[in-house]
């Protein structure tokens, strides 16, 4: 394998580190599968191919401490205002095609919250980060519900890059490995669940938020506006309490029992 050709810009003014792949032989890939066992932890930053932004002293490197796999894996952190790290995938001839999905596995080290699921329009303009997914982590290890599996909306712009990233909001850093960028698998009718369907309401909502369909919903968290897990519910019914939330912005995330998830933000009155 021929290591990329890159370099890294630091404007010390304003704290920002940029590091770029300038590589020519990377090739756009229409699949990719990466347990990042072949760079050293912690001094490789990302895997040939992939690009990373870390602003304002965040951190983000490859780490060998308890992989799901291997000897390597990502870690991002940083916490507080301006404090983000993104990790840019490969370019891909299918981002918006459809026919694949992303599937990884990750893990917090205090706490929990979230990271971030999107595409990148300028991997040297952290402000084109586009969210698509917040992805709750509340696991600890690499237990059975680290696997996330994210569809990309056939919406998104063909020649844009996928990433991860940790907007510096919550307390914890974030571990992930295994990802993968494969063919989505043909469903049978008992797993093929309709997300769309699904309802949270009323919202705004003031004592009571219900959930129109909870046969496949394994877990639910609610986070308030800056990430802090505020409600954890397993097997929930499709009534919840929320009548001791505070006034406020908060995401209902729903974790499905294929790996899927769902998140909706809602107003508390």
């Amino acid at each position: 394998m021929v290591k990329n050709l890159s370099f890294k810009i630091y404007l010390p003014l304003i704290g920002i580190f940029f590091g770029n792949s300038v590589n020519a032989q990377c090739n756009i890939v229409d699949s990719f599968s990466e347990n990042f066992d072949t760079y050293t932890a912690p001094e490789s930053i990302v895997p040939t191919c992939w690009d990373r932004i870390a602003l304002n002293g965040a951190s983000q490197i490859i780490s060998s401490t308890s992989p799901a796999s291997g000897t390597g894996q990502i870690y991002q952190f940083g916490y507080g205002s301006g404090k983000t790290s993104i990790v840019i995938f490969p370019k891909l001839s299918n981002v918006n095609a459809g026919t694949h999905h992303f599937k990884f596995k990750a893990k917090a080290n205090s706490g929990g919250g979230f990271l971030e699921f999107g595409y990148i329009t300028d991997i040297s303009d952290a402000s084109t980060f586009v969210v698509l997914k917040q992805v709750i982590i509340t696991n600890s290890t690499y237990d059975s519900t680290a696997e996330k599996t994210i569809t990309v909306p056939t919406t998104i712009p063909a020649d844009v890059r996928l990433g991860i990233r940790n907007n510096g909001a919550t307390f914890a850093g974030y571990y992930w490995d295994d990802a993968v960028w494969e063919p989505i698998p043909n469903l049978g009718t008992h797993e093929a669940i309709d997300l769309s369907t699904v309802k949270v309401y009323p919202n705004p909502v003031q004592d009571i938020l219900n959930i129109s369909d909870v046969r496949d919903v394994k877990s639910i968290t609610i986070t308030d506006a800056v990430g802090r897990m505020v409600k954890f519910i397993e097997k929930p019914s499709t009534v919840l309490q929320v009548n001791d939330l505070e006034k406020g912005i908060y995401f209902v995330a729903l974790h499905y029992k294929n790996g899927s998830n769902t998140s909706t933000k809602i107003i508390k009155k």
